[in-house]
């Protein structure tokens, strides 16, 4: 049986429209494709790393509506532990609306619903779930203070964490050494750096900031640019395989998901991310999240042919 994973999060059901190009302001078009499918992104990473053989705790808050008795019968299906989810009776379950355009980019409206009402109390009851994994994994969709305190608390713990920081905010200054490792992408890395980060070069001087202020290990991912890591006392640059996206939602959850259930087993920062950028990368050929995970099959096939460059920043 694989080490547990504990993730605390969001659920929220989304609704994906593609067409040709995104609306401006006071524009309305016709979209040539529509889909109802589980998103939020916490739910997104358990569910990725339960399809990649991990053993994953989910905890969070749905509502007692038709939204969150589908999230619930998916859980039972992919055998993702749902005795820490609280059923929210007053607020509806999240719902997100993508909408997609022809180069596989995203505009995206998140109603959070439920997912506020997860307090620190709920994760303070799941102390049992939190002290059976090996790593406990957050996001920023859920009360911000919620996710502060448990990260703290998981370090008072001894629970190694892991923190995706989207939808990014500047986090405050004594929440960073709680942070065992970081994954922010380009744009989150430069909200809470402060530095503008577009280049693998100017990544190295965020992680560089983010290890400053108490961060364990960092990992800032560049779309087809690939990912820089820092590794003991180097900072790397990763390659991403070349492929044709068609829809980039949910890429960074995927890459959650199969570096952590990675991670919890091999306890190698580099090959995880390795492994995740094949993952989020094969993800990007498909429409949707969940639909777009790749089989652990396809997964391997590429690890056998793909290497990635890697150079020292």
């Amino acid at each position: 049986m694989p080490e547990k994973i504990a993730i605390i999060g969001s659920y929220n059901v989304g609704f994906f429209f593609k067409g040709d190009n995104h609306p401006t302001v006071g524009e309305t078009i016709m979209a040539d494709e529509f889909k109802e499918s589980y998103g939020g992104k916490g739910s997104n990473q358990a569910i990725a790393a339960a399809s990649f053989g991990g053993n994953v705790s989910f905890l969070g808050s749905i509502g007692q509506d038709k939204y969150g008795e589908d999230a619930l019968a998916l859980y039972d299906k992919l055998k993702i532990s749902k005795e820490n989810i609280r059923i929210d009776t007053k607020e509806s379950t999240g719902v997100s609306v993508i909408l997609i355009d022809k180069g596989g980019n995203n505009l995206i409206s998140v109603v959070l619903g439920a997912n506020l009402n997860y307090a620190f109390a709920d994760f303070l009851q799941a102390e049992a779930t939190i002290h059976s994994t090996g790593i406990a994994g957050f996001q920023l969709e859920n009360d911000h203070d919620m996710v502060f305190q448990s990260l703290k608390k998981c370090k008072e713990w001894g629970i190694p964490t892991y923190l995706d920081p989207a939808p990014a905010i500047p986090l405050p200054d004594d929440v960073y050494q709680a942070i065992d490792i970081i994954k922010p992408n380009e744009t989150e890395a430069s909200i809470l750096t402060g530095i503008k980060v577009e280049t693998p070069q100017q990544a190295c001087e965020a992680a560089r900031w983010l290890q400053n202020r108490g961060v364990g290990k960092v990992i800032i991912t560049l779309g087809n640019q690939g990912a820089v890591i820092t590794d003991n006392d180097q900072i790397l640059h990763l390659s991403t395989p070349d492929v044709t996206a068609v829809d980039s939602t949910g890429a960074g959850d995927i890459f959650s998901g199969a570096f952590l259930t990675t991670y919890v087993q091999k306890k190698d920062l580099k090959k995880s991310v390795e492994r995740a950028i094949i993952a989020a990368s094969l993800s990007t050929t498909k429409l949707g999240v969940i639909e777009s995970i790749p089989s652990l099959e396809k997964i391997n096939d590429m690890s056998n042919t793909f290497q990635p460059n890697i150079t020292v920043l």
